[in-house]
């Protein structure tokens, strides 16, 4: 029973987590044209950020909500996002300068890392499950 409960745990991390991307992003988006940034490389960077930010939360969200299998749910999220960075960048490639595009990709691992440090961080202070 407590596997079918952290299970269930983990798959409403992962649901969890695939919401909160778009919203940071979409929240950042409008965050950089509310402060103007202008068009161009420092939006685009700006947006970079975003999506980098997005990428952390969103594994934070799932690895915090998770109660066990915390390395296979950050796979399984990093599998997901890089399926949708790598299809975007494929579909954009020509549209976006070349620095946009990888960073938007390379930057994956370190997002997922990030998530999973900060959330067993958490964990450890709320005396919860060890990595």
């Amino acid at each position: 029973m407590r596997d079918l409960a952290a299970a269930l745990r983990g798959l409403l991390g992962f649901v969890v987590a695939l919401v909160v991307v778009p919203l940071v992003n979409l929240a950042g988006g409008l965050l950089s044209d509310l402060l103007r940034i202008p068009q161009g490389p420092a939006h685009l960077a700006a947006d970079l950020f975003w999506a980098f930010a997005a990428g952390v939360a969103g594994s934070w969200c799932a690895l915090r909500i998770a109660s066990k299998w915390f390395l296979a749910l950050a796979l399984a999220f990093f599998a997901v996002a890089a399926a949708f960075g790598l299809a975007a960048v494929v579909k954009f490639w020509d549209d976006w300068p070349r620095w946009f595009s990888l960073g938007a990709v390379l930057s994956l691992p370190l997002q997922v890392w990030l998530g999973w440090r900060l959330s067993a961080g958490y964990r450890r202070r709320m005396g919860g499950a060890k990595d």
